[in-house]
């Protein structure tokens, strides 16, 4: 292609130059015309000049001849001279050009014509006297010729001058034009034989790129049968431009087909799996034509016995000016992949039904362990808020451990399974970050000082005061992490720190790290802590339990709220779990509180009535205590065609529905509830089923709230007074704090009775050891106080705890345990006097219980 760009660019070059020659030719005579007319010019004036010169002559001779013979003749001939150079100078007038040429030729005619009156002057004079004058006048008559004639000269000279320069300007031009013509010539002629040359070359490259596009044709013919697939080219008209090898396997005994016409009257095709014949107008090859290109995969064809399901496309070919050329169609066998994708579909829908058995089982497991669960969690909630020996209270703490660790392990497979489905729903909702790591600390407490390890929780206090999100799933996380830390490390400590790292556009990311001094994680396990079931070693499952979900749940959780989760370890030294999360920052004043609502004023405690729609007698009966110690009255019915002619019957201010019962479940019982009673009292979903989508099945059909079984009280209880908003008796949970009013401070002496076999004298001795020396600690601990001595402050405590575990007092226990950890890490001062001031004041209200259990175990004289 460049080449025959430069062919033509060289030959139009050629053509330019030769029409730049002619006009410079034309340019050129037209130069040599103008000089010759000068020079044609000069030559006439300088022969007027001559004969003007010619004339002068005659005209003196006339005048001399006349003078000295005085002979008329001379005057006829010197008029007649006279008037033809007069004559001659008007011509020579006529032929000035230049200003200088016409001022040289005015000044001789001016001084011919006085030439002419002195001599007209002098032949008719009559009053000359003698030769002598005659000649003196002849003689001023001939000075004025030889003026004439100087001036004539000059002329001369001039036209001489300018006739060399014009002829020589002339010859110049000629040269040049000459030159010009030459030089254009010669190379008009070189880029004529070098177009010429390139033609050639041109010439044979085509004859090459012929050979080489026969060549590529070939290989393209052998490329197109080698494919695995059939192609077949029309042009078009539609008849058949080329075919490859596996179109003629393909088609066989109508392989020699020479249109597409001709081919799909004489083998017809099938619309699979229907087996109706293909609807032309559907076929590709009728979509190429119209410009468009189109591809179907259910293509059937039947030679014989044999059918094959094709794949078969097709495709437009345009040239330049985009009219169609050809058309490509091409044809691949998937009667195999057919067979395959059956099989997929096979294997998916097995996948669907274990998947459905795998939620059912766990439904069901869910089900089937959280009933027994929530029996025994309750009654041991309900056992720790009654008189028990120190045996009976550990083997109850004990029972609780096992079952919450069952509960937990529940929960983890079940958090797995919403995870995997991607349901795991995050509240945002205000809460405060430092109340939730304060009461964390508060469930962790006991386990660790069971083994003795020191707790520490450090709280940035630039942490703003609320934040919007999700403090469940905080909770879980730490719960997780810290539970961990206490469980791998056997001694020392657990560092909990909670920071603000950055706070950015009301929004702040909270970094938060637990870090023990425990078993630490091997280098090679590290990279896989996070994953399933994965735990350092079979001897850590042996030694320590646990399901091995828990890490991996806490870093889903970190993931799913945009978080990112770190750990660092060192065998044997312990390990360090750092996570981030973002949250938003949200006022103080949306923080919500369920402890208090203002809608309905507080005079006396309003009766309130609960429906417990629930089939199983131990949660009948658990719900019913639990109830009835927070004040409600309840009513059971065993499924939902009893619920229903209870609420026919009756109203109620709270329904508390389990799901799974017997005649009509709980779905369907709300939904009687709500479209045919038209109630709308609260209904609160208790169940154990805790599966994926389970709360938001229960909300959509019409409950309120959602617990999962087996519940905590205080759970159930914020949810009761959420849904009623009202004013309700004061929650006290099982383990009492340490601000519990006096009056509930109790004894129990079942411990001491065991011990000592039931002899009250024992038992009196023994009271009163512990009323001699408490009054005597409890002065040193106020002295300590005193004198600040935190470390004996802990001392004092930890010696007054195990009497006042002997007699029963157990409300009092925590105070103590709070202050041995705040010794052992030299705690805040003004904390520790709280404490002490409050343990002092619930020892003094405890001795005169004890005096009075002393008296009654005295013999009587």
């Amino acid at each position: 292609m460049r080449l025959k760009f430069w062919i033509l660019l060289m030959l139009g070059g050629g053509i330019l130059i030769e029409i730049l020659i002619g006009i410079n030719g034309h340019r050129t005579i037209r130069r040599l015309v103008i000089t010759n007319n000068w020079i044609t010019h000069t030559h006439v004036i300088l022969e007027k000049a001559e004969q003007i010169d010619t004339r002068l002559t005659h005209i003196d001779n006339d005048l001399r001849g006349h003078i000295l013979s005085g002979n008329p003749y001379f005057l006829a001939d010197f008029n007649r001279n006279a008037r033809e150079l007069i004559d001659q100078s008007k011509d020579l007038n006529d032929f000035a050009k230049t200003a200088d040429q016409q001022r040289r030729i005015r000044e001789l005619n001016r001084k011919l014509e006085h030439k002419l009156m002195l001599g007209r002057k002098l032949f008719i004079q009559a009053q000359i006297e003698n030769g002598t004058t005659r000649l003196d006048s002849g003689r001023i008559y001939l000075d004025q010729t030889y003026e004439i004639r100087s001036l004539l000269v000059q002329i001369q000279e001039d036209e001489q001058t300018s006739l060399a320069h014009r002829v020589g300007e002339s010859e110049r031009s000629a040269n040049e034009a000459l030159l010009s013509i030459i030089i254009g010539t010669l190379v008009a002629v070189v880029i004529i034989l070098g177009a010429v040359y390139l033609l050639i070359r041109l010439l044979q490259s085509r004859t090459s790129l012929n050979l080489e596009l026969q060549a590529n044709e070939k290989r393209l013919r052998e490329i197109l049968d080698a494919v695995p697939a059939a192609v077949a080219v029309y042009d078009e008209q539609g008849k058949v431009y080329y075919t490859n090898r596996v179109t003629r396997t393909l088609l066989k005994q109508y392989a020699s087909f020479q249109s597409y016409d001709d081919l799909f009257k004489s083998l017809p095709v099938y619309q699979f799996p229907t087996g109706i014949p293909y609807p032309f107008e559907k076929r590709p090859y009728l979509k190429a034509r119209r410009g468009q290109a189109a591809q179907i995969d259910d293509l059937e064809l039947r030679i014989g016995d044999e059918r094959t399901l094709l794949l078969s496309s097709a495709v437009p070919i345009f040239d330049l000016e985009q009219n169609l050329q050809y058309v490509v169609s091409s044809y691949v066998d998937i009667t195999d992949r057919l067979l395959s994708h059956s099989r997929l579909n096979e294997a998916k829908e097995m996948a669907e039904k274990a998947a459905l058995m795998k939620e059912n089982f766990l439904a069901n497991m869910s089900h089937e362990i959280r009933t027994p669960l929530n029996s025994i969690i309750g009654f041991t909630n309900l056992l720790e808020t009654t008189p028990l020996t120190a045996e009976q209270n550990e083997y109850l703490k004990a029972v609780n451990t096992a079952s919450r660790n069952l509960l937990t392990i529940v929960n983890d497979i079940l958090d797995i399974s919403k995870i995997e489905a991607g349901m795991l729903q995050f509240e945002k909702i205000p809460f405060s970050i430092i109340s939730l790591v304060q009461s964390i600390k508060i469930m962790l407490q006991p386990a660790a000082y069971d083994k003795q390890l020191e707790l520490d929780v450090q709280l940035d206090q630039k942490l703003p005061p609320v934040v919007l999100g999700d403090p469940t799933r905080l909770t879980q996380i730490l719960l997780n992490l810290a539970s961990n830390a206490i469980k791998f490390t056997e001694k020392g400590r657990i560092e909990i720190t909670i920071r603000c790292k950055q706070i950015e556009d009301q929004q702040v990311w909270v970094a938060l790290s637990v870090k023990d001094s425990g078993i630490g994680i091997a280098a090679d396990v590290l990279p896989h802590i996070f994953e399933r079931f994965r735990q350092e070693s079979s001897f850590t499952t042996r030694q320590y339990g646990g399901s091995g979900l828990g890490l991996n749940i806490v870093n889903s959780l970190v993931d799913m709220q945009g978080g990112r989760i770190e750990v660092e370890s060192t065998p044997g030294l312990g390990s360090l779990f750092t996570v981030e999360i973002p949250y938003e920052i949200a006022e103080p004043t949306s923080l919500e509180d369920f402890g208090s609502y203002h809608s309905t004023p507080y005079e006396g405690l309003r009766k309130i009535s609960v429906l417990v729609v629930e089939d199983n007698p131990m949660n009948q009966k658990l719900a019913t205590a639990v109830l009835g110690r927070m004040g409600y009255s309840a009513e059971i019915a065993e499924n939902g065609v009893k619920a229903l002619k209870k609420l026919r019957e009756k109203s109620y201010d709270l329904i508390l529905m389990d799901i799974q019962m017997p005649e009509m479940d709980g779905y369907e019982t709300t939904r009687q509830i709500r479209n045919v009673l038209h109630i709308e009292v609260p209904i609160v979903a208790m169940t154990a089923h805790a599966l994926v989508g389970e709360r938001e099945h229960c909300l959509k059909v019409g409950m309120n709230d959602f617990i999962s079984k087996p519940f905590q009280m205080s759970d159930l209880y914020k949810v009761v007074r959420k849904q009623l908003q009202v004013q309700t008796p004061a929650f006290v949970p099982a383990t009492t704090e340490m601000n519990s009013p006096m009056n509930t401070m109790k004894i129990n002496l079942d411990y001491l009775h065991e011990v000592t076999g039931g002899d009250h004298e024992s038992m009196a001795d023994l009271l009163a050891v512990f009323l001699e020396e408490t009054p005597v600690q409890l002065k040193r601990m106020s002295e300590a106080l005193q004198q600040q001595d935190i470390v004996e402050v802990g001392k004092i405590a930890h010696a007054l705890k195990s009497p006042v575990q002997m007699i029963g007092a157990v409300e009092v226990v925590p105070a103590f345990i709070k202050l041995q950890e705040l010794a052992a890490k030299n705690g805040d001062l003004f904390t520790v006097q709280s404490i002490v001031k409050d343990v002092i004041q619930r020892m003094e209200t405890l001795l005169p219980m004890v005096e009075e259990a002393r008296k009654e175990f005295l013999p009587t004289v």
